[in-house]
């Protein structure tokens, strides 16, 4: 089986390549500093990620932790709804481990439930995540614009979107692809095609034909005694 002719080959990439998105979400500033959430000019420049902010020049960083403030514009409560995308990026983990079976296999069902689950569970997570945080940093980027200081959106809201549409259609791909594949039982036996069906038919009459053969010749060319020679005898002379 040729792994490329499987249309789950290519649902699992998708899968995959949004299980990617949402890790390097993950492990954004301050663990990496060119992946972040929101960019402002204010403090000569500071970036914002899901574990807190950072300076232009990184060296001057928030604790690592989960909820952290930018007094006025970030507040704590609300970029602890930012953990959603951890729980995301493990339900996608595992909707690609759950396409592996039918990715090899194509023919179980309980596999494919167990997909179908997985995948609209890390859609919905997913797209949870995008909504918090694209409220998040909305409102902090109107806020930051409204003080007179530049803001603009980094990377890892575009790679969120990414992921959430490339989840949506992973969720969607089984009304496409249809029902998986069942494989071909092979019996002991198997229906003749036509060329043989009629060769099967023909046999009898060809038996028949056959058997007539020998009596029609012996019609046509009776049985001819054949001559006994009468033996001599030999006496003396």
């Amino acid at each position: 089986m040729i792994i490329y002719a499987n249309p789950a080959f290519y649902v699992f990439l998708a899968a995959l390549t949004a299980f990617i998105l949402l890790l390097l979400t993950v492990f954004s500033i301050p663990l990496v500093s060119t992946l972040y959430f929101l960019h402002s000019d204010q403090a000569n420049g500071v970036k914002f990620g899901m574990w807190g902010w950072c300076l232009d020049d990184y060296l001057v960083c928030s604790p690592l932790q989960l909820g952290y403030t930018w007094q006025p514009e970030i507040a704590i409560p609300i970029t602890k709804a930012l953990v959603l995308y951890p729980i995301a990026a493990v339900f996608t983990f595992l909707c690609v481990v759950s396409m592996v079976p039918i990715l090899c296999v194509r023919a179980s069902q309980p596999t494919d439930k167990i997909f179908k689950i997985l995948s609209w569970t890390s859609f919905a997570w997913s797209f949870l995540s995008f909504l918090f945080m694209i409220g998040t940093f909305g409102t902090a980027k109107a806020r930051f614009e409204k003080r007179g200081f530049g803001a603009s959106y980094g990377n890892l809201p575009w790679m969120s979107l990414v992921a959430s549409l490339l989840l949506l259609l992973v969720s969607l791909s089984p009304l496409f692809l249809g029902p998986s594949a069942k494989p071909k039982q092979t019996s002991s036996r198997q229906r003749p095609s036509t060329r043989q069906r009629a060769d099967i038919e023909a046999q009898p009459s060809m038996r028949r034909h056959q058997s007539h053969r020998p009596s029609q010749q012996a019609q046509q060319h009776p049985h001819r005694p054949r001559p006994h020679r009468e033996a001599t005898s030999r006496g003396p002379r």
